[in-house]
């Protein structure tokens, strides 16, 4: 179960994976110190520059036709629930 799981899901086992840094990512503070980090800093700014900028993706909104369908099911379940009865054949 917990391997298929990881399966479906290796960046969930990539997130419980112990990090071998001994001290933080120098390379990725904001405003680095020394010449080799500066070097570093350049030359990904470079590649960054090169692929173009980061597309974030936009959180897509739910139409209000669905959300509206969703609450008329919920109701109706829950009306279909309160006319069902448990049939008693104890009493007969």
């Amino acid at each position: 179960m917990i391997a298929s799981n990881y399966r479906k899901h290796p960046e969930a086992l990539a997130l419980q994976l112990p990090l071998p840094f001994g001290r933080a990512l120098v390379w990725a503070l904001p405003r680095p110190t020394t010449r080799i980090l500066r070097q570093i800093r350049a030359a990904r700014a470079a590649a960054f520059a090169a692929i173009g900028r980061i597309v974030y993706l936009v959180k897509v909104t739910t139409p209000q036709w669905v959300i509206d369908a969703r609450r008329l099911a919920r109701a109706f379940q829950a009306q279909l629930r309160d006319a069902l009865r448990e049939l008693d054949f104890q009493s007969l």
